[in-house]
């Protein structure tokens, strides 16, 4: 295995990651030299999440692929990774609904932004689509970094329920944006934003804050995650005293770091996902009977051949899956570490699963710049799904960019609903494998 580092030291972080974009290729061509018979694992710590994101959206050359197998990653990202917001389980029943809270609006704290809105999504959702997972971002100028934020996550925002903040002694100033097309099609985006443009000792932002520490409707997380470690450790001593005597959880950002697993536990369970993706859709639509079908097993060595094929940019759609796994199980009455309990999951289970996966597939198809059809595009597109569908995919515009309930068929016939129920049946049998690599480990 190799490791590249991404060291900022006397550059810019963006100038530090080119520098190191720029040997992959050179390491590549000594790997081979090498004469090596196996793909090169390779570690590719990168310093700015606009880099990740670019490996989320191109591959590599296939030069470079040939020899190394790369999976690129921020520090950032891994700390985002272990923040648990649903620390009292989701389940369809519940009335309560996830609210980070985040102070700062730089790097770590988009970062965490945009990886809540990746993993975030609840069964409640369903059946009351009020129950959206809220993320609100706090900071001194959020008016002009909202609308930075906003303008690279264009398609996200266009869909999505937000509002700007400015609290004043007298009344607070909002702005208000609704989904495009709020009122002619059904919600499918199950998450909601917030920016408040204010200093976190403003009375205004306080007195909210031990609103929200009060309020039984909803899971509260702070997250302080300023680019200043020293006012993130000092603002985290002066919030108020509610917030502790409710048990919010409050995480400070470059002090709870969580180091890098290289043993890559999401990595082998994506590569399940992967497989079940490739077994149950991919390989049965020829002989496909109007049934649901879908693996009884999984044959390690298709897996990893298939990973192997599959392009950078395309691994992270099943990384990000492999996420939400823990929270789906919680959201059934499971704890995380309940593998064994996975088996009992009910039919009823897989159709609600079915649902929140395709909720959260369609916030990473938003936040990767895809975008759903106009009313003339749908109109075309269903014409002639077989060769029109693609054909808009390939300009970001995708058919299947609409709630769970309006979802259309595909080339083969089939509602594409059934690719979602198909992979919540499997959860089990992707666990079961998992848990038996970890050595039967959680």
């Amino acid at each position: 295995e190799i490791f590249l580092l991404s060291d900022a030291g006397s550059r810019c972080p963006k100038e530090a990651d080119n520098a190191i974009i720029a040997k992959i290729a050179d390491i590549a061509e000594n790997t081979r030299n090498a004469d090596t018979q196996k793909k090169v694992k390779c570690h590719l710590l990168v310093q700015c999440q606009d880099t990740l994101q670019l490996f989320q959206r191109v591959d590599f050359h296939n030069s470079i692929k040939e020899t190394l197998d790369i999976y690129p990653f921020t520090m950032d990202e891994v700390w985002a990774q272990n923040i648990v917001l649903d620390y009292e389980p989701v389940t369809v029943q519940s009335e309560k609904h996830i609210h980070l809270v985040i102070f700062g609006m730089g790097e770590a704290a988009e970062t965490l932004a945009i990886h809540t809105a990746h993993v975030a999504h609840f069964p409640n959702y369903i059946h009351n689509h009020s129950l959206r997972t809220r993320i609100t971002m706090i900071d001194c100028d959020a008016t002009r970094k909202s609308e930075e934020m906003i303008r690279k996550y264009k398609h996200l925002f266009d869909n999505s329920y937000y509002r700007t903040v400015i609290p004043t002694e007298k009344k607070p100033i909002v702005r208000f944006h609704k989904p495009m097309y709020e009122g002619k099609r059904e919600d499918f985006v199950d998450v909601e934003w917030e920016f408040v443009e204010a200093e976190s000792w403003c009375a205004e932002l306080r007195d909210k804050l031990r609103l929200w520490a009060a309020d039984s409707k909803q899971l509260l997380t702070i997250v302080l995650a300023d680019n200043d470690g020293n006012k993130n450790t000092s603002d985290s001593l002066l919030l108020p005293q509610e917030l502790y005597e409710h048990n919010i959880p409050i995480h400070i950002h470059k002090q709870q770091n969580s180091g890098y697993d290289i043993t890559q536990p999401l990595v082998r369970m994506a590569k399940n996902v992967n497989y079940i993706y490739d077994q149950c859709y991919n390989e049965n639509i020829k002989d496909w009977k109007g049934t649901l079908r879908h693996a009884v097993d999984i044959d390690k060595e298709k897996r990893d051949a298939s990973w192997d094929k599959l392009p950078t940019a395309k691994r992270f759609s099943s990384i990000y899956n492999a996420m939400t796994i823990p929270t789906k199980m919680r959201s059934i009455g499971l704890a995380d570490t309940d593998w064994n309990k996975f088996y009992d999951i009910t039919q009823q289970d897989i159709r609600l699963l079915a649902q929140v996966e395709h909720n959260r597939w369609s916030v990473e198809e938003l936040i990767l710049g895809f975008r759903p059809c106009t009313d003339e595009e749908q109109k075309i597109i269903s014409a002639d799904v077989t060769n029109q569908k693609d054909a808009y995919k390939a300009k970001k515009i995708h058919y299947d960019l609409r709630a769970y309930n309006d979802l259309r068929a595909d080339k083969t016939g089939r509602g594409v609903q059934v690719y979602d129920l198909c992979l919540s049946s499997c959860l089990p049998l992707i666990s079961k494998t998992f848990t038996e690599e970890e050595g039967g480990k959680a």
